[in-house]
């Protein structure tokens, strides 16, 4: 499946994002991932960081999304306008983000971040 930013998100920052996915997340809020197969839990969500668990990755210890890395991510996949895992990939070269591609879709997902590009 195709993706692309909302319109409501389009031409906001990546601090407008976050803080828009603040709003929608708090501590052991369940998000399903984009094929619905894995859940991700939200540990907390601040400033700078979210912190998520999964019980099918890391052991089930707690992974980190920075502000810095996900700004970046986000202003790459504004560039490309339609994207998915697979064709984002270079998007996320260089950041932390890189094997956390599948969480941080589900998670723009799930916000209402991103959407289907074909609607």
């Amino acid at each position: 499946m195709e993706y692309c930013l909302k319109d409501d998100c389009k031409n906001k920052s990546g601090r407008e994002i976050w803080d828009y996915i603040k709003q929608a997340l708090s501590k052991g809020v369940v998000i399903s991932s984009i094929k619905e197969k894995k859940t991700y839990t939200i540990n907390y969500i601040n400033h700078e960081s979210i912190s998520f668990s999964a019980p099918t990755r890391n052991n089930e210890d707690a992974e980190i999304i920075n502000f810095d890395d996900f700004e970046t991510v986000v202003d790459r996949l504004k560039l490309l306008g339609q994207f998915n895992t697979n064709t984002s990939k270079e998007s996320f070269k260089g950041t932390s983000l890189y094997r956390k591609r599948s969480p941080l879709f589900a998670l723009l997902v799930g916000c209402g971040v991103i959407g289907n590009a074909k609607q």
